[in-house]
């Protein structure tokens, strides 16, 4: 099991800097926006003004969890299913408008997946392993995957995390992304990971990903069997929309707090661990289905040894 030593989200939620979510956690309303920190105090004003609102989100998550443990990082991994739509808009735009025969290349350059963790490197001078990973409703999965692996191979603090951004334009495409009538929204969340063990210590246990599932319900019980538990020993579940949450009762649908972008169950992992924290407590799942037949599973617990 690895350990989460610090974790931050900046969301359609008060989440950024607070002890535990939960104190001011509420279900997200119409157009509601994100809430965001004085990047002023993680950006420099000359990098600001050239980057997009997930690259500024992701930059001050990132960097939030770097000031508040005592060791370098020696691992990025970041999940990211669209990656930096505004510039990625900005350059088409302009590609398709201009009359001029050369283009700046700024937009280009900042439109890739990788931009975010290639910035993250660059603004905390990070030269170690550095990973994107980019497999729509699962992209968070599978940055998680690679880095319990980073642990396995002795890398002790590994930054793990997730962004992605909405623009007016995925409106029109919503109804071919995901059939789903919630807003579409922002939100960054990352936190470090290490195989070592705090006073009050909040685990992931196993990660698991399905990308043609046609049963969930055995899926969800043999992910819990492999890792010896059944669904009676699970003391709270998130999922991923209200058909899930009808199918489990007293689950918490994480959509109903984050809206709608992909990489959405990095907060939930948010949301998990300071639900374990706030509770003598043991076990959380969550299950991540925001695309049909594909599924996410977490499995997450507060150590014993933390009481």
């Amino acid at each position: 099991m690895i350990y989460i030593q610090t974790i931050e989200s900046i969301s359609h939620q008060n989440s950024f800097q607070q002890e535990n979510i939960w104190d001011t956690l509420s279900p997200i309303e119409t157009d509601s926006t994100v809430i965001s920190p004085d990047y002023k105090n993680y950006i420099s004003p000359a990098s600001l003004r050239r980057l997009s609102p997930v690259l500024r989100m992701a930059l001050a998550a990132a960097k939030e969890c770097q000031s508040k443990i005592n060791n370098e990082i020696d691992s990025i991994s970041v999940g990211t299913a669209l990656g930096c739509l505004v510039d990625t808009e900005k350059f088409l735009v302009t590609f398709h408008t201009s009359t001029s025969d050369t283009l700046s290349p700024t937009a280009f350059i900042q439109s890739t997946h990788n931009t975010i963790a290639g910035q993250i490197s660059l603004e905390l001078k990070n030269h170690s392993y550095n990973m994107t990973h980019t497999q729509n409703s699962l992209s968070f999965e599978l940055a998680l995957l690679d880095a319990l692996m980073c642990t396995k191979e002795g890398k002790s603090m590994v930054l793990l995390g997730a962004a992605d951004e909405a623009i007016d334009f995925l409106k029109l495409l919503q109804p071919t992304l995901i059939n789903s009538e919630l807003q579409l929204t922002s939100g960054s969340t990352f936190m470090v990971i290490s195989p070592k063990k705090e006073k009050e210590a909040i685990g992931i246990v196993d990660c698991s990903m399905h990308f043609e599932t046609e049963n969930r319900a055995s899926l969800v019980l043999h992910f819990l069997q492999k890792n010896g538990l059944r669904l009676i020993d699970i003391d709270q579940i998130f999922v991923s929309g209200a058909e899930l949450s009808a199918e489990y009762p007293g689950s918490i649908d994480y959509l109903r707090y984050t809206g709608l972008y992909f990489t959405a169950v990095a907060f939930a992992v948010h949301m998990g661990h300071d639900w374990l924290k706030q509770r003598q407590q043991k076990f959380v799942l969550i299950i991540n289905e925001q695309e049909k037949g594909k599924l996410g599973l977490i499995l997450m617990k507060r150590d014993e040894a933390s009481h």
